[in-house]
């Protein structure tokens, strides 16, 4: 939606969004994350929030933009504004239903990239203490020496049930993509 107002509404509203766009590019989320987990909190709750707002303006929205910009001078558009459809109707009715197709494959996408993070903060023993993960698994055995005493389990279990979860959300999304994006047909 950020991107097809950016699209629709031009000028200083777009080089607004595009800026806001390029500084969250630049600012890197795992050390973000583990600030606020070292100063603020851990629950998983903040840092699910966290990670919400800074993927809000995410890369994402350069390549909807770009979609967008194509869409806004299509003739169905045009029919749109000559029966004086308002810009938050063109907007929300006709220009954004066009990219769900793509949009839900990358949500899904998203998904294994959120779990390693998650796992990345717990073995940094950054997670939340109260709920056992696969990172805090594996930060448990890391603490309490499994590698030196033999206990090769401990870390191999939760890293190959991360692997298979990965590997089965990127399976689903590839899937999901070939079933939504017609171009792919």
């Amino acid at each position: 939606i950020i991107a097809a107002v950016g699209a629709w509404y031009g000028r200083w509203v777009d080089a607004i969004i595009q800026r806001v766009t390029e500084v969250n590019a630049i600012l890197p989320t795992l050390p973000v994350l583990i600030l606020i987990g070292t100063f603020y909190s851990r629950s998983i709750w903040v840092m699910l929030a966290v990670i919400i707002l800074l993927s809000v303006f995410s890369l994402g929205i350069k390549f909807f933009r770009a979609v967008f910009l194509q869409m806004k001078d299509s003739p169905y558009i045009e029919a749109a504004r000559a029966y004086g459809a308002s810009n938050l109707r063109i907007i929300l009715r006709y220009m954004v239903p066009r990219v769900i197709p793509v949009l839900v494959p990358q949500f899904v996408l998203l998904i294994p990239s959120l779990v390693f993070l998650e796992a990345a903060l717990a073995i940094l023993g950054l997670g939340d203490p109260l709920l056992p993960t696969w990172g805090k698994v594996l930060n448990d055995a890391f603490q309490n020496g499994a590698l030196y005493k033999g206990y090769y389990y401990w870390v191999l279990m939760p890293s190959l049930f991360l692997m298979i979860a990965g590997l089965g959300f990127a399976l689903l999304g590839y899937t999901l993509d070939r079933l939504f994006n017609p171009r792919l047909r």
